[in-house]
C-alpha cells in the first residue's frame, strides 16, 4: 500500500514494525551491530592513511548502506489500525453558546475562528474522505445542523451551513451534548467524536464520565479548544438579588456581586437604570482579583407598575467581554390591595393618636383600630363594614387571619381569653402574620402564649433592681427619664429604621430626632432576636435595655417596642418632617408582608435566562387558612409577544395545598402569569398574578476563559487527543490512525518505497565521491 510521506510518518508513529522470515526487531538490531563491526574491520587498514574522523565517516556511511539493504531484504512492513473509508461515521459537535461570541481568538470571535479554521478550511474535507460526517450544534440543548444539504454527508456544504450557528445559547451542556449524540447515532458504526468548544460547561452531566463512556466503547473523543485560557481584563456581574415585589412608597435594596480580572484598585461606577435614566448609583473601588465583591444600592420606584431595571457596571478600556457588565431584573410596583393591620389599644394615649396619623396617607396599609375608651366602652376606627370588630377582638381564626399584622398597645391580659391568646400565637407562627407589641406589657401575660412570641423575656417588676422600677411612666426614676436611643450596628443598616439612603445621611437624620421618654424593662434577648435600637445608659443583666427588637417566629415576624413615646418624633419636630411616619410605615410593612395571601406563587429561582425551565409553585389555603388539596388551578402565561397559554397545575401529593406547573422561557422579556383557583364546590376562588423577566445569561460570560484542562481530560478519558484551534490541521491524521471499534488492520510495505531506493543510491554516490576525494580505491 502506497501512502504519502506525512501519512507514513504518522503510520510509523502509530503502528508496529515487523519483518519477514520471522526476524524480529531485536534480531535485526543484532545484524546491524555485526555489519558495523565488519565494516570497522574492513577499514582497520587502508591504502592511504586516514584521520580518525574520516575513518568514522566512511564506516558510518558504508554501514548505513548495508543496513538499509538488509532492511529491504527482510521485507519490513508497518502494521497499523486505520479507518475504513466511508464505512464509519464521525460526529462533530460545535459549541453554539453565547461565550463563543467572545473576541479573544486572535482578534476574531471564537465562532469566527471555528468557521475559518474548520468549517471553511480543509479539515472537514479531509475528514469527509474517510468518514461520513454527522454535525451537531449544542448549547443547553443539542440539535443536528445542516441536514439534507450536504452538511452531514459531505464536507462541501459545511462552510455554507455556518450561518446555522448563532452564538445564541445561554448555556453550555457538554455532558448532555455527548449523551444526545450517543442516543441519536445509536446503532451506527461511530468511529469517533470531535468536540469543538471553549470548555465552558454548566450542565448537570459530568462531561468526563460521558467521554469515558465513549472511550469504553472504543469511540475516541477528540477535543478542539477555542479562545484564551485567561481573560486578562474583565469586570463581570456574578449575581443580582432584589425584592420581587414592593409596596407603594417603599425603598428596596439591589445587591450585586462583582468579580474582575486586571482592575484591582480601579474605581468604577455601578448604576441602576430605569430606561435611560439612572435612579441610583455608586462609585466602587474594586478589590482583589477573582474575589466576589458585594455592592448594594437603594432604589425607590417612581411609578406604580412592573418595572424592568438594568444594573450596569461602567465598561473599562481593554475589556474584551462587555456582555457581563449589565443585567436586567424586574420589580413589581403595581397597585395592590392594602395590607390590613389590626390595632388593639387599652386607652387613648398619644402613641395611639400619632400612629393613626402616620398611616393616614399610606394607601398600602389599612389600620383597623379597637380602642378602649372607658369601662366597657370601645371605639372602632378604620373599619370596612359595620360588623368588623363589632364583637371586639376576633373570636375565630377565619376572621383574625384576614389581617396581615396586629399591634397590641397598652392592653391588659384580661381583655383576651385563652383561645384568643392561642389564636395570636397561631396567627404569627402558622398564618405568617406580624405582631408588634408597643409599650408596657401587663405582667399577667407571663405564662401565656404571648410570651413565647415576643423576642424578649418578661420579668415581674418585683424582681427588678430598685433603680429599674417605675416603668415607662414619667417621673424621676431612671426608666421614666428622657433618653436619646442608640442605633445598634444592625439598626444602622436595617431597612426598618432607614431615614435616608446614604449611611452618613441616615445617621444625621437620627441625630436630629427628639429624645424619647420612658422605657419598659424586659429580660434577656432571646436567641435569634435582633436588637435595632437600645437605651444608651440603662442596662439589665449586663445588656443595654432594648428599645426595638425583631425576630422571626414560625412563619411570621415580631417586633417589640419598649417605649410609648415615639409620638415625640412627630410632636417635637417640624410639621413637614416625615421621620415618624416613615419609621412606622416601614415597621408595619415589614410585619405585614410576611403574611401570605390565600394563594401565593413561588418560583424555583430569582432570575431566569432564555431557555430555562420555569418551575411555578402555588400554595393554596381555604377559607379557614388551612391547606386546600381539592382546588382546581389553571395558570395562564402571557409571553413577551402577548401569546397566551393556559396550563393546568398539578397537585403535589407529597405536600398539602401545593400545586405545580412549569414552562420554558424561550424568549427574552417579561412573562406575565395569572393563576385562577376554583374550589372543590365549583366556586370561583382567588386569583394571583405575578411576572418574571427573562434575560440573557451571565454564566456564559463569567469565568469565560477556555478550559484547556477539562478538554484535555475529556480527550484522555475518551482515548483521543486534544488540539488548540491553531493546530487543528493535524486533527484528520490523528483521527485516521487512532484505533476505534471499527478500524481495520493495514499492512504498509516499506521495502519497495521509492524514497528508500533513492536513499540507498544517494548514500552509495556519497560514499564513492568521498572515497575518490581521499584517494581511496
Amino acid at each position: 500500500m502506497q501512502i504519502t510521506e506525512p501519512t507514513l510518518f504518522s503510520a510509523l508513529e502509530q503502528g508496529t514494525l515487523s519483518f519477514a522470515y520471522g526476524v524480529g526487531p531485536e534480531l535485526f538490531g543484532l545484524f546491524a551491530l555485526l555489519i558495523v563491526a565488519a565494516v570497522w574491520l574492513s577499514y582497520y587498514r587502508t591504502t592511504r592513511p586516514l584521520s580518525p574522523g574520516w575513518k568514522a565517516w566512511f564506516i558510518g556511511l558504508r554501514s548505513a548502506v548495508l543496513i538499509l539493504i538488509l532492511f529491504c531484504l527482510l521485507r519490513p512492513v508497518v502494521n497499523i489500525q486505520q479507518v475504513s473509508p466511508q464505512d464509519t461515521y464521525l460526529a462533530v459537535l460545535l459549541d453554539n453558546s453565547q461565550s463563543m461570541s467572545i473576541a479573544d481568538a486572535g482578534g476574531r470571535t471564537r465562532l469566527d475562528a471555528v468557521t475559518e479554521e474548520i468549517l471553511d478550511g480543509s479539515v472537514l474535507e479531509e475528514l469527509a474522505e474517510s468518514f461520513q460526517l454527522r454535525t451537531f450544534a449544542f448549547d443547553q440543548n443539542t440539535r443536528r445542523v445542516g441536514q439534507g444539504g450536504g452538511l452531514g454527508e459531505r464536507a462541501g456544504g459545511l462552510g455554507e451551513r455556518a450561518s446555522e450557528l448563532g452564538e445564541s445559547g445561554t448555556g453550555s451542556a457538554i455532558g448532555q451534548a455527548l449523551e444526545a449524540v450517543a442516543d441519536q447515532l445509536d446503532g451506527l458504526p461511530l468511529g469517533g467524536l470531535v468536540l469543538v468548544s471553549d470548555g465552558a460547561d454548566n450542565s448537570n452531566v459530568d462531561p468526563l464520565i460521558a467521554a469515558q463512556e465513549f472511550g469504553d466503547r472504543r469511540i475516541p473523543v477528540f477535543t478542539v479548544g477555542v479562545g484564551q485560557e485567561d481573560i486578562p481584563l474583565d469586570i463581570g456581574i456574578v449575581d443580582v438579588s432584589a425584592a420581587r415585589t414592593v409596596l407603594e412608597g417603599s425603598v428596596f435594596t439591589v445587591s450585586a456581586a462583582l468579580r474582575h480580572q486586571g482592575f484591582a484598585g480601579q474605581e468604577v461606577e455601578v448604576a441602576v437604570m430605569d430606561g435611560g435614566s439612572s435612579v441610583s448609583s455608586d462609585v466602587v473601588t474594586l478589590g482583589a482579583e477573582g474575589v466576589s465583591q458585594r455592592v448594594s444600592l437603594e432604589v425607590e420606584p417612581e411609578r406604580a407598575e412592573r418595572i424592568v431595571y438594568d444594573l450596569r457596571v461602567e465598561v473599562q478600556p481593554g475589556e474584551i467581554i462587555e456582555q457581563n457588565n449589565s443585567y436586567s431584573f424586574l420589580v413589581d410596583n403595581t397597585d395592590k390591595p392594602p395590607l390590613d393591620v389590626l390595632y388593639i389599644e387599652g386607652h387613648p394615649r398619644n402613641e395611639y393618636k400619632f400612629i393613626r396619623r402616620a398611616l393616614e396617607d399610606d394607601e398600602s396599609l389599612r389600620l383597623a383600630t379597637y380602642l378602649q375608651t372607658g369601662p366597657e366602652k370601645f371605639y372602632r376606627q378604620g373599619i370596612e363594614s359595620p360588623t368588623e370588630l363589632a364583637e371586639g377582638f376576633p373570636r375565630g381564626k377565619d376572621v383574625l387571619y384576614e389581617y396581615e399584622a396586629i399591634i397590641l398597645g397598652d392592653i391588659e391580659q384580661e381583655f383576651f381569653n385563652d383561645d384568643q391568646l392561642q389564636m395570636i400565637e397561631g396567627f404569627v407562627a402558622e398564618r405568617g402574620g406580624g405582631l408588634l407589641k408597643s409599650g408596657m406589657v401587663d405582667e399577667e401575660f407571663i405564662g401565656t402564649p404571648l410570651v413565647d412570641i415576643l423576642p424578649v423575656t418578661l420579668v415581674e417588676e418585683g424582681f427588678l433592681p430598685t433603680r429599674l422600677r417605675g416603668g415607662i411612666r414619667r417621673g424621676d426614676h431612671p426608666t421614666g427619664n428622657l433618653f436619646r436611643p442608640r442605633l445598634t450596628r444592625n439598626g444602622e443598616f436595617s431597612p426598618l429604621l432607614r431615614l435616608a439612603g446614604e449611611d452618613s445621611d441616615n445617621l444625621f437624620a437620627w441625630s436630629q430626632l427628639p429624645d424619647l421618654q420612658g422605657v419598659y424593662v424586659t429580660g434577656r434577648i432571646k436567641p435569634g432576636a435582633e436588637v435595632l435600637l437600645e437605651h444608651p445608659a440603662l442596662q439589665f443583666q449586663n445588656q443595654a435595655l432594648p428599645v426595638i427588637v425583631t425576630q422571626r417566629y414560625g412563619s411570621g415576624r415580631v417586633i417589640s417596642l419598649t417605649t410609648a413615646s415615639t409620638w415625640r418624633w412627630q410632636m417635637m419636630m417640624h410639621s413637614e418632617d416625615q421621620s415618624h411616619e416613615t419609621l412606622w410605615r416601614q415597621m408595619l410593612r415589614w410585619l405585614a408582608v410576611s403574611a401570605p395571601d390565600r394563594v401565593t406563587l413561588e418560583f424555583d429561582r430569582e432570575f431566569y435566562n432564555i431557555g430555562d425551565e420555569v418551575q411555578v409553585t402555588a400554595r393554596v389555603l381555604d377559607e379557614q387558612y388551612e391547606p386546600d388539596n381539592d382546588a382546581t388551578l389553571w395558570i395562564q402565561t402571557t409571553n413577551p409577544l402577548d401569546e397566551v397559554t393556559d396550563t393546568p397545575m398539578e397537585w403535589n401529593i407529597e405536600e398539602d395545598g401545593v400545586y405545580r406547573s412549569s414552562f420554558v422561557a424561550d424568549q427574552e422579556g417579561v412573562f406575565n402569569l395569572l393563576v385562577d383557583v376554583t374550589s372543590a364546590a365549583g366556586e370561583e376562588g382567588a386569583e394571583k398574578q405575578a411576572a418574571i423577566v427573562v434575560t440573557p445569561s451571565l454564566r456564559e460570560y463569567n469565568n469565560a476563559g477556555m478550559d484547556r484542562g477539562l478538554l484535555g481530560r475529556m480527550a484522555a478519558a475518551g482515548g483521543g487527543s486534544y488540539f488548540d484551534i491553531d493546530d487543528v490541521g493535524g486533527l484528520p491524521e490523528s483521527i485516521e490512525f487512532t484505533p476505534n471499534a471499527y478500524s481495520r488492520e493495514v499492512q504498509i510495505d516499506l521495502w519497495d518505497e521509492p524514497w528508500l531506493l533513492a536513499l540507498i543510491i544517494g548514500l552509495l554516490c556519497l560514499d564513492w565521491m568521498t572515497r575518490r576525494l581521499r584517494g581511496l580505491s
